[in-house]
């Protein structure tokens, strides 16, 4: 799979989350566009984001650039091979609390 199929999955994942559990807000692409630079505002200021519809189905997310950013950094690391099972194995490891002291990590990198 490639970052973009990847990012687009993570896109699309995203606005159907947005839509369905509410995270952000549903608006018509003709109040989007009336009220863009206040929506603009909020997306940055606020981090709000904002599910644009045209007759009532989502079409697009305006969101804050630093959340596009976050999303298309986790899409690339996803994107790794084995990344995902190499970080569910972390998970699964701080939970039993198998960790090792930072200072240890760094020194067997020496």
């Amino acid at each position: 799979m490639y970052f973009l199929d990847i990012l687009r999955i993570t896109l699309t994942f995203c606005t159907t989350l947005c839509t369905i559990f509410g995270m952000s807000n549903t608006i018509a692409i003709s109040d989007a566009r009336a009220n863009l630079p206040d929506l603009v505002n909020k997306a940055s200021n606020n981090l709000e984001r904002f599910v644009i519809t045209i007759n009532g189905q989502p079409k697009a997310v305006l969101m804050s650039e630093e959340e596009l950013e976050a999303i298309e950094e986790t899409a690339e690391i996803l994107a790794i091979p084995g990344a995902k099972e190499a970080i569910e194995k972390g998970v699964l490891q701080a939970k039993k609390g198998e960790m090792r002291p930072l200072e240890d990590i760094l020194t067997d990198m020496e």
